[in-house]
């Protein structure tokens, strides 16, 4: 049985539920986190130094960092479609997952944390400013490459680029913010809509 340490209502552990329920895959959860069981207890620590949500538990097996816990499970657990084997599929796959750690989590951090939460230091009204122009850059991104795919964020078929991405897309339509008009993310949202696991752990989860 695997084990997901970390709250359901944590952006990081919502992507790899939504994984999980797309898949199949049998797992415990364990309520880790912010108004949960605490990250910085020794028990905790010695899984995961870093005090952060998800870690995974399977066997003798621990992995965190999200974005690695959706290789893994895909590589280990899913069929390969999830995570190509193809070197040139798979560098696509990975290259948009790598893009949401770097390009998407650090401008969407302050708009939900303090636009949307209130929480100092990121409720900030410049960082707040900032991070909107960083999402708004970064979604119009996005949505010239599901126009140019027609479908998901690496082509035609849906991989963990997209549970990696569509958390914040989600999020990016479910703030109380200003938004420019993409219609090529508001479809690719809709596709991702149809997914009843994408509803589950995302969509109807909250923001």
């Amino acid at each position: 049985m695997l084990t997901i340490y970390g709250r359901a209502n944590s952006s990081n552990v919502r992507k790899v539920l939504w994984f999980a329920g797309e898949t199949g895959l049998s797992y415990e959860r364990l309520d880790y986190g912010r108004g949960y069981a605490a990250t910085d207890s020794p028990d905790y620590l010695a899984l995961n130094p870093n005090g952060l949500v998800p870690t995974l538990v399977d066997g003798k097996t621990v992995i965190w960092e999200s974005n690695a816990i959706l290789r893994y499970l895909a590589t280990k657990y899913a069929p390969a479609s999830w995570l190509p084997q193809d070197a040139d599929l798979r560098a696509i796959t990975e290259q948009w997952m790598d893009w949401q750690l770097t390009t998407i989590a650090p401008g969407m951090a302050p708009l939900f944390l303090g636009g949307h939460l209130g929480l100092p230091p990121m409720n900030d009204p410049e960082r707040i400013a900032q991070g909107h122009a960083m999402s708004t850059q970064a979604m119009t991104i996005l949505a010239n490459q599901v126009d140019k795919t027609g479908a998901y964020v690496a082509g035609s078929e849906i991989t963990v680029a997209d549970c990696a991405i569509g958390m914040y897309v989600h999020r990016w339509f479910a703030l109380d913010i200003e938004r420019n008009s993409l219609p090529a993310l508001e479809a690719y949202y809709g596709r991702l809509s149809e997914r009843a696991p994408f509803c589950e752990f995302i969509k109807d989860a909250g923001v």
